[in-house]
């Protein structure tokens, strides 16, 4: 019998726990790093008329449909079978960026949103929840905190780490197949009028670039003064068709080759279908939901009682007050992936640079998840939230001020290590949220890469519609409203736990 046969008749234990778990995190990382470098690039090379956004937002508002699918896959095959199956589908997308018209982008993008984002973070979250807790008696209180800031720090330290190795493939083939981005040939302050231009060009070039003038780059960029007209500022974010087609074909490689991974080599892990759906209103032991899911003869359509859960929790004070974490998460990877790849990266240091400054924000994120891991049993996530919001007031903060001139263009890169603090503490902090406050994982995690998926559509529905600068208000106020309601929310599983440790 296949691994996906056996996937509903595997005990609750690992066979290779270890082996499981970095198959998991090395194939998932290589998937994502393939898929973000293609995101990221949308803005740019796919910025012509909007396409790229706009599949983009097609595709993250699809993903609202993961509330109602997600938990109710991941019950009934199993998060193996739901990852392998999301890994897959989001091939697609890839595909349709070879021949990128409306009529291959829509599409695919929207179908790799319903089920792909959906699927392929909330089955790799559940996997290392269950590789975390499968040892521990009691899924919940301190004991449990620490094993899964451990386990997601590792595996949060993996996928930044294969998203470097993607971005420094992406590089390289950005420099060896150049059509004629890359590089430029920056002048001095005297040499330009007004210090704020450039010209770029390339010995493998023949085409005749204007001077782009990079004082209206990074905070002062409105992408509408160029989308829909064949500007030379829109000229220099389009890479050539060999270029386009090369990395591709990496990044398909890479997504399919992690599927491949993780048939082969993860444990078939023992779904919870339906013997784990949990009333979030509740502890896990107390759930009158639960009593009635566990009757083998009821006639129970799960995939209603999965959406009714879903509903019961973000209605709860609890989810109402979590919710915006994962939101502020969406919105800071789109703001990087968006706003900064070509706002400041391919505005102010040219198109191929975008390979290494996404590699130089992972590299950041990688340590800081890993010194989150080895530090989880010092520090809480009190101190994490607050730490992440002064860093993030003060960092956008530089990045709203700063006028691009060609002699401070090397501030891009320092810009890029920051940015990879911030996406550290925001993505570390998503998943402990989840792991701590909601009950029921397949759910919880579903609802973090859904509601997440809201701050991912946010960004692309107004990529076009404001500049730079508005969007960067907005995400201090994000930052600020999300760090007092998460203390609310925190004060509240305090309490939770302690209640629980005096009954005990």
């Amino acid at each position: 019998m296949s691994n996906w046969q056996n996937e509903n008749d595997t005990s609750n234990g690992f066979k290779h726990r270890t082996r499981t778990f970095y198959a998991c995190s090395i194939g998932f990382a290589g998937y994502v790093g393939a898929t973000v470098c293609l995101v990221t690039l949308q803005s740019s090379i796919n910025v012509k008329n909007d396409l790229g956004p706009k599949s983009l937002f097609i595709c993250f508002i699809c993903g609202f449909g993961g509330i109602f699918t997600a938990p109710y896959v991941l019950k009934r095959f199993g998060p193996k079978v739901t990852l392998i199956a999301g890994e897959i589908i989001a091939s697609s997308y890839t595909l349709a960026n070879f021949y990128p018209r409306w009529f291959t982008m829509f599409p695919t993008a929207g179908l790799s949103g319903l089920i792909s984002s959906s699927f392929t973070w909330s089955a790799s979250a559940v996997i290392v929840h269950r590789v975390a807790t499968a040892e521990l008696t009691n899924k919940i209180g301190n004991q449990a905190d620490i094993a899964t800031q451990k386990y997601f720090g590792i595996f949060l330290g993996i996928l930044a780490f294969g998203q470097i190795f993607c971005n420094g493939v992406t590089v390289l083939i950005l420099m060896f197949f150049n059509d004629y981005m890359f590089p430029i040939t920056q002048q001095s302050d005297t040499q330009i009028s007004n210090a704020t231009a450039y010209t770029p060009v390339s010995e493998y070039t023949t085409v005749n670039f204007s001077i782009i003038d990079i004082s209206q780059c990074g905070s002062r960029d409105c992408p509408s003064e160029y989308a829909f007209s064949d500007s030379n500022k829109l000229a220099a974010f389009v890479p050539g068709q060999t270029t386009r087609n090369v990395l591709l074909i990496w990044y398909l490689i890479m997504q399919l080759g992690a599927a491949l991974l993780h048939f082969m080599l993860m444990d078939s892990i023992a779904d919870d279908f339906p013997s784990q759906i949990v009333d979030v209103s509740r502890n896990e032991e107390e759930s009158p939901t639960q009593t009635l899911l566990n009757k083998p003869k009821e006639n129970v359509h799960w995939l209603f009682k999965s959406i009714k859960i879903s509903f019961v929790y973000l209605a709860s004070l609890q989810g109402i007050l979590s919710a915006p974490v994962y939101l502020l998460y969406g919105l800071t990877v789109s703001f990087i992936w968006s706003e900064f790849s070509r706002a400041f990266v391919t505005c102010i240091v040219g198109l191929s640079q975008v390979g290494i400054t996404s590699a130089l924000i992972e590299l950041i994120a990688f340590v800081v998840s890993m010194a989150i891991s080895r530090c989880a049993s010092t520090f809480g996530m009190f101190h994490i939230f607050v730490f992440g919001l002064c860093f993030d007031v003060a960092m956008y903060l530089v990045v709203l001020l700063w006028a691009p001139t060609v002699s401070t263009s090397y501030l891009v890169y320092i810009v890029a290590l920051m940015f990879g603090i911030t996406h550290a503490v925001r993505r570390n902090t998503q998943y402990l949220t989840t792991s701590a406050f909601c009950p029921d994982k397949e759910i919880g995690f579903t609802l973090q890469n859904v509601i997440g998926g809201m701050g991912l559509m946010l960004t692309y529905s107004w990529t076009t519609a404001f500049c730079v600068d508005v969007k960067i208000y907005v995400m201090i106020g994000v930052v600020v409203i999300t760090t007092v309601l998460w203390m609310f929310s925190y004060r509240i599983y305090k309490q939770k736990v302690v209640a629980k440790t005096n009954e005990s």
